[in-house]
């Protein structure tokens, strides 16, 4: 099974390499995030007090925990929200990137008896599985405004996940995407043309 799983991610690495760096990426904001956020190779300040301290098993690889920082760093959000059985691991690396964030953390089946405590607008969101975006669009989408970021991990886990992903693409608010393949970002940017990126993020 895992050699099963190396082979399929090396083939998708193949297909994707055209797509590093910001190749054939024309818009100024697209071009920031692929080259000063996803593939920013610079230390930042909070990676080695982050290393110290003991990991938490949220199945997240370290070069993930620290694309989740960056995107927080860069995005300054000021309220947040985190979907997901155990979302420690990442919950630490998005308030080290942005500290005066709030973030509630909670499954989405849970989202009910915490509606008292969701922002009125929502600056980012991440989903540890498609399946709780799923359940809590309904929620949340009335949160988000042309400034959200919405995170999505696992988008091509099956095809239910990927019909999920392919389903907040395609939402007018959402403006720009970007496919990792195993992260998806969804941004309202309600500035910019509507644009769906592939990333050979590996």
């Amino acid at each position: 099974m895992k050699a099963f799983r190396f082979l399929r991610r090396s083939l998708v690495w193949v297909y994707r390499f055209r797509h590093r760096c910001g190749y054939g990426i024309h818009s100024p904001f697209a071009f920031h995030i692929v080259r000063d956020v996803i593939y920013e190779e610079d230390a930042f300040y909070a990676y080695a007090p982050l290393a110290a301290e003991p990991a938490a098993d949220s199945g997240l690889r370290l070069k993930d925990l620290r694309l989740l920082l960056r995107l927080a760093n860069d995005h300054r959000p000021r309220t947040g929200i985190l979907l997901g059985e155990d979302t420690r691991g990442a919950l630490r690396y998005l308030q080290a990137g942005r500290n005066s964030c709030r973030f509630l953390g909670t499954e989405a089946r849970a989202l009910p008896e915490k509606s008292a405590e969701l922002p009125e607008r929502l600056d980012l969101c991440y989903a540890d599985r498609p399946e709780e975006w799923e359940l809590a669009a309904g929620q949340l989408l009335p949160r988000c405004h042309g400034g959200t970021l919405v995170i999505m991990r696992g988008i091509h886990r099956g095809k239910s996940a990927r019909r999920t992903w392919q389903n907040l693409q395609a939402l007018t608010q959402v403006r720009v995407t970007f496919d990792l393949y195993d992260f998806g970002l969804a941004y309202f940017e309600e500035r910019l043309n509507k644009q769906d990126y592939v990333i050979n993020y590996f």
